[in-house]
């Protein structure tokens, strides 16, 4: 077996399912996870959607939370984690888990804030036995605060957060994501920063308490809206006019842009007016419905890249522009999911399909890059990332109760974790590392600004050539422009910026004296075009053998559709999340913005 990113990292893990992700992320990546539970089992254990028993047709055991063997949810979230029994409230037990935390690297937690203090298994108690435990707490609003003992739900954390009322129609109440969600935006993100508190760790030799609130985590997922927030307002339809919002987009007035539409068989996804690539693929859209006679003649006579700037001149008018709409949307609707997939990945539509279940476990990039795995005869999705050289494997489903109880017996001959001894003081996480940020809108930019936060220096590449899509979003510190966007600005934080001409050797040459420098190299690029500038992993390997390369898209780097072009948007309606959420009366509805960029960064900054 190849080595994990994890191999030798002791990890015990007593969450609720509120935090069951973020054990789940370290397992993947190879910690030896350790569920500890209570007599009975834990609360994932019972959580649903259940699968039906081998015997359909028998009854299922009286228990108020389903039948443990059954649980979906433990199956998922369980996966590659170990079960030891403790009752923790009973003294020999209660000994067994600090014997545990001695050879601890990281205890997560997800109790309501002071319960396990109250216990004795707070982080002074057991920052005193080990000084170098990472002590993860996830609760919904924080270990202090006057909400931090509140109770909640993934509904009330969506709304606390803000992302409920960013969902949905405007004449509705507001809507979350179809299933249980909110709570693993936190989980994630709480695993990335462990993972980064440990690389602080390994420095100093010092542990430290981290304070994930999932409400917060939230927030930050809702990217523009936090900057409008910073500058005291609230984005268009969200406040006192949000009953004015539909699932369509007006830029103009009367000119409504479809969001959702229906086709043959289902329903798509699309952008049609987002910077360069929104043109050209409109425009290729639009062009080749024209050649199939989908358009009346003088529709095909217009200059689709430049249909909004002609509104804007008067050169078009908005009657005609709605009517090239109309005709538009009634050709999609004589097309399959499939057949408008087809042409969105051959000619850069910004159009994806709505997939639902069936669609992904039948879609042909997810079996082109062998995604699905079987897991002790269970079908479970693959890998979150794929590393070069310390792969994710699957080769333990989710444990029985108390399956792993040989490693308490053998806690009497287990080392304890070295005490703490700093060789020097206690830095920022990643001061001395280097970043060279390749990066452009939302999900790559994300991933560098959590690097160079924590101390790293990023070094940040634009071009003029191709201006950044971030750099036309709302809102704007004085008159729209290029340089005035609060939302690229509070992307790019504390980076260095420099503009490069990728087209002429000069430009190059400078990338590749990045490379040099660098230690880690951040691309999201449509796949392919690295390596057609000469900045591909293993073209990077010869200039620097040490460097350390992560590549982010919509649909990975291999695979038939691999150069499929989208945003978070199109990301979501791929991925399941568009098709279950909204009212079962009307289309689906997406989940506010780019979702998908919320999520993706999170499983990133992990790898």
């Amino acid at each position: 077996m190849a080595a994990r990113a994890l191999d030798g990292i002791r990890v015990l893990d007593l969450t609720t399912p509120l935090g069951e992700a973020t054990g789940r992320v370290l397992a993947d990546l190879g910690a030896e996870v350790i569920k500890i539970e209570p007599p009975g089992g834990c609360e994932s254990r019972f959580a649903p959607p259940f699968a039906e028993p081998p015997n359909a047709a028998a009854p299922r055991p009286e228990s108020p939370g389903g039948d443990p063997e059954q649980s979906l949810f433990w199956r998922s979230f369980g996966l590659g984690k170990r079960s030891v029994v403790l009752d923790l409230d009973e003294q020999a037990d209660h000994e067994r888990l600090l014997a545990l935390v001695r050879t601890a690297d990281i205890l997560i937690e997800s109790s309501t804030p002071g319960e396990m203090a109250a216990r004795g298994l707070g982080f002074d108690a057991l920052s005193a036995i080990n000084p170098m435990l990472l002590y993860l707490s996830i609760s919904p609003f924080g270990q202090t605060g006057p909400h931090a003992r509140h109770p909640a739900t993934d509904l009330t954390l969506s709304a606390a957060g803000g992302l409920l009322n960013m969902t949905g129609d405007g004449d509705r109440p507001p809507v979350p994501v179809g299933l249980p969600e909110t709570a693993h935006l936190g989980a994630v993100q709480a695993a990335a920063d462990v993972l980064m508190a440990l690389y602080s760790r390994n420095r100093s030799g010092e542990g430290q308490h981290l304070d994930c609130s999932i409400q917060a985590a939230v927030l930050w997922s809702l990217m523009y809206v936090s900057d409008y927030g910073a500058i005291g307002q609230d984005p268009p339809a969200t406040g006192d006019d949000r009953s004015g919002r539909t699932g369509s987009q007006e830029i103009i007035p009367g000119l409504t842009l479809p969001v959702i539409e229906p086709c043959k068989d289902g329903y798509v996804a699309m952008v049609l007016v987002l910077g360069a690539q929104g043109a050209f693929g409109f425009n290729a859209c639009m062009n080749w419905i024209g050649e199939r006679g989908g358009l009346d003649d003088d529709l095909t006579e217009i200059d689709w890249m430049t249909w909004i700037q002609q509104i804007q001149e008067g050169k078009l008018s908005v009657e005609t522009a709605n009517r090239a709409l109309d005709q538009f949307k009634a050709f999609l609707k004589t097309m399959t999911k499939a057949e408008i997939q087809e042409q969105a990945v051959l000619q850069k539509w910004l159009i994806s399909p709505i997939n639902l279940a069936p669609d992904l476990l039948e879609d042909p990039q997810l079996a082109a890059r062998d995604f699905w795995v079987d897991v002790d005869g269970d079908r479970q999705p693959g890998p979150f990332a794929r590393l070069s050289g310390t792969p994710i494997e699957y080769d333990r489903p989710a444990p029985r109760l108390g399956q792993d109880q040989a490693l308490v017996e053998a806690l009497d001959h287990a080392p304890s974790a070295p005490t703490s001894s700093p060789t020097r003081p206690r830095v920022q996480a990643f001061e001395g590392l280097k970043v060279a940020d390749f990066s452009w809108i939302a999900a790559g930019p994300l991933i560098s600004k959590d690097l160079a936060n924590l101390g790293a220096t990023v070094l940040r590449v634009e071009t003029e050539t191709r201006i950044d899509t971030l750099r036309f979003l709302p809102p704007f510190i004085g008159d729209p422009g290029t340089t005035t966007g609060h939302t690229a600005a509070n992307m790019n934080q504390s980076k260095l910026g420099i503009a490069i001409d990728f087209t002429k050797p000069e430009g190059l040459a400078v990338a590749q004296r990045m490379v040099e420098w660098a230690d880690v190299v951040v691309e999201n690029f449509t796949p392919g075009t690295a390596e057609r500038l000469g900045l591909g992993y293993e073209q990077l390997r010869e200039i620097n053998p040490d460097i350390v390369m992560l590549y982010t898209c919509m649909r990975g780097q291999t695979g038939p559709e691999r150069k499929h072009t989208g945003f978070g948007l199109h990301g979501a309606a791929l991925g399941g999340f568009t098709g279950i959420t909204g009212w079962p009366d009307r289309s689906p509805c997406s989940p506010w913005g780019a979702y998908t960029d919320f999520i993706s960064p999170r499983y990133a900054l992990a790898a």
